[in-house]
């Protein structure tokens, strides 16, 4: 408050078009969740242009940015944010209750369906309190992708998991972004990860620059 304003991102310039895979890399303290709050509607850059299917997202009015962010991203967070008193079926239902129609009425046989497919059929009724860091990743994972949503938006999938499971986990980011012609944007520190996109970039001094992957 008492210093000079923090520049955290110099002018970035990023287009992804439907069901391409983009990676984002850099140090930590670079800006890369800052990016990712942005391209996903939670925060407003002081200045610049951001628009989605062609509508100016920094121009709608609060309700209309929620709806809209609501049904186009599914976040996945570096920190999970499930939450802790509802189980692993309640919250991955959080996002169905904000729906219509067949959604909103078979939400618990949707949720528990995508719980399945990450690994946690068995875990439906635990709590986040009585699973492992993974365990609540994956959670985290399936509540993402449960409104089969038009962009994925991924902030470190695979910190908390041992390699075999990233890598599963990361092969079902890229299966569900497939089906549904999602774009899938994933911030990592992970090489290995980061080579799975088709395109990679490097965040450094507030710009994003391509990474030569051949």
């Amino acid at each position: 408050p008492d210093g000079s304003p923090l520049h955290i991102l110099q002018g970035v310039t990023l287009r992804a078009e439907a069901g391409e895979r983009v990676s984002i890399v850099g140090r930590s303290g670079t800006g890369k969740s800052t990016l990712l709050n942005i391209l996903g509607m939670l925060d407003k850059p002081n200045s610049g242009t951001y628009s989605v299917d062609g509508q100016d997202a920094l121009a709608l009015r609060e309700r209309k940015r929620a709806a809209m962010r609501g049904r186009t991203f599914g976040f996945v967070f570096q920190q999970f944010n499930i939450f802790s008193e509802r189980t692993a079926l309640e919250n991955v239902e959080v996002p169905l209750l904000y729906t219509t129609g067949a959604q909103f009425w078979k939400r618990s046989s949707i949720a528990a369906a995508m719980l399945e497919r990450v690994g946690l059929g068995d875990r439906l009724d635990s709590y986040p309190a009585e699973m492992s860091g993974g365990e609540q990743q994956r959670i985290a994972i399936a509540r993402a992708l449960v409104r089969q949503p038009r962009v994925i938006l991924a902030d470190e999938p695979t910190g908390a998991l041992d390699p075999e499971t990233g890598r599963s986990v990361m092969t079902l980011l890229e299966d569900v972004a497939s089906e549904n012609d999602s774009a899938l944007i994933v911030i990592t520190h992970d090489l290995n990860v980061a080579s799975r996109a088709d395109r990679v970039l490097v965040l450094a001094e507030g710009v994003l620059h391509p990474v030569a992957t051949a």
